[in-house]
């Protein structure tokens, strides 16, 4: 037994060691990967590699004098209107892209996954999700629990009709008012045959609520939406849902900022980065969840009396490591382009913190004037993300068996 583990133990040590071998003869995957450790240690060591404070303005006579300097020895990559060191401004900037890149792409990876497997898993596998009370009991349904279920449910569903039902009721008032009144308008019309609709649809869902039991096919629904998601333009979206949740009057923004404070910026950008980054994640897992769960090893653990969370996440996931890293060093690059054009626009990270893309802000204003302000944060944001799709690159030739590296 001892022996057999051992087998797989240096089976699977030889697998990543041959991954890393494979990694190594990719140039400039690993020149990549020098400059994501070069910028990872600029952005934790910022305190002490930083000559100056980000946020610090020159203060005594002549101030005029600190503003707009270029390159010199006491700035490397000279002042900005403010008189704030470039350099130092830069070289924190990083700790802010590369958080939003790292905790972005994480959470849009964990989201993307669990949702990914669980339509993956269950395509073509439908699922019981309503009896009516006056419907047959059937399906293997132990006596109490399904009897709670059933007025549970019932319950539920006509208090959700009970309130949609009182909302068009309020809204058809009006209208059935100028109707019988005589200053009927298209409008009313409308809204009327609108109203009508929904009044139909509040009949059958009732009457289907006393006899009916449906199925539920998760993945149309994931995948609906998944489809749907990827209809919407990104960037507008982006832009209204920056402002909606940055609005301090507004229960979201009054949250973020009671916890996060000067940081509540830097999580409401990771917050709309990851509900836009998980949809390719999800699709790329949910394809590859399709072929596992026909293989060998998905059938025996079933065979064995595995659950089904325990067949997903423990069987099935790990088999998918290869491409969702490969997915997940690519989706960084693209979280941290995205808050820089955010933050660019004026809709990301606020001043005073520091980023490259709210450098870029004000840079552009004085671009013939004062060109150094937008070509450090430039080349850095240009530098990153192409440093961290050559890393997916590399990664993806080195984990693809097929791969002749």
């Amino acid at each position: 037994m001892a022996a057999v583990a051992t087998a797989s133990q240096q089976k699977s040590q030889s697998t990543w060691a041959l991954a890393w071998r494979r990694f190594r003869k990719h140039k400039a995957a690993m020149f990549s990967l020098g400059v994501v450790i070069a910028l990872v240690l600029m952005a934790i060591f910022a305190p002490w590699i930083a000559p100056y404070s980000p946020t610090a303005q020159p203060t005594g006579d002549n101030l005029a004098d600190y503003y707009f300097q270029g390159p010199s020895r006491a700035h490397w990559l000279g002042t900005d209107e403010l008189g704030r060191d470039v350099l130092s401004r830069i070289i924190y900037g990083a700790r802010i892209s590369l958080l939003v890149g790292f905790v972005a792409a994480f959470a849009a990876a964990l989201l993307g996954t669990t949702l990914g497997v669980i339509a993956g898993y269950y395509s073509g596998r439908p699922l019981r999700f309503y009896m009516g009370p006056l419907a047959k009991a059937t399906g293997g349904w132990s006596p109490w629990p399904f009897a709670v279920w059933r007025v549970v449910s019932w319950l539920l569903l006509y208090t959700l009709l009970f309130l949609a039902a009182d909302l068009a009721w309020t809204l058809s008032g009006a209208n059935v008012q100028a109707l019988f009144s005589g200053t009927v308008t298209l409008n009313n019309l409308l809204s009327l045959l609108g109203l009508a609709l929904v009044w139909g649809v509040i009949l059958l869902i009732g009457i289907w609520g006393l006899f009916g039991q449906g199925k539920l096919d998760l993945d149309v629904v994931i995948s609906r939406f998944m489809d749907f998601m990827l209809t919407i333009p990104e960037l507008p979206l982006l832009l209204v849902l920056s402002a909606l949740l940055r609005d301090t009057q507004g229960v979201v923004g009054q949250w973020a900022q009671g916890v996060f404070g000067e940081s509540a910026s830097v999580f409401i950008i990771i917050t709309i980065i990851v509900l836009f980054g998980w949809i390719g994640t999800g699709r790329l897992i949910r394809g590859a969840v399709l072929s596992l769960r026909e293989q060998e090893f998905t059938t025996a653990a079933q065979a064995l009396g595995a659950g089904e969370a325990r067949i997903m996440f423990r069987h099935l996931v790990p088999n998918t490591l290869a491409p969702l890293i490969v997915n997940a060093t690519l989706a960084i690059g693209g979280a941290i382009l995205t808050e820089a054009a955010l933050s660019f626009l004026g809709f990301g990270i606020q001043p005073p913190v520091a980023t490259w893309g709210n450098m870029l802000t004000k840079a552009q204003e004085y671009i013939f004037t004062a060109p150094w302000l937008a070509l450090a944060p430039g080349f850095m944001i240009f530098l990153t993300v192409l440093a961290f799709n050559y890393l997916g690159d590399g990664l993806r030739d080195a984990l693809d068996p097929r791969s002749r590296l």
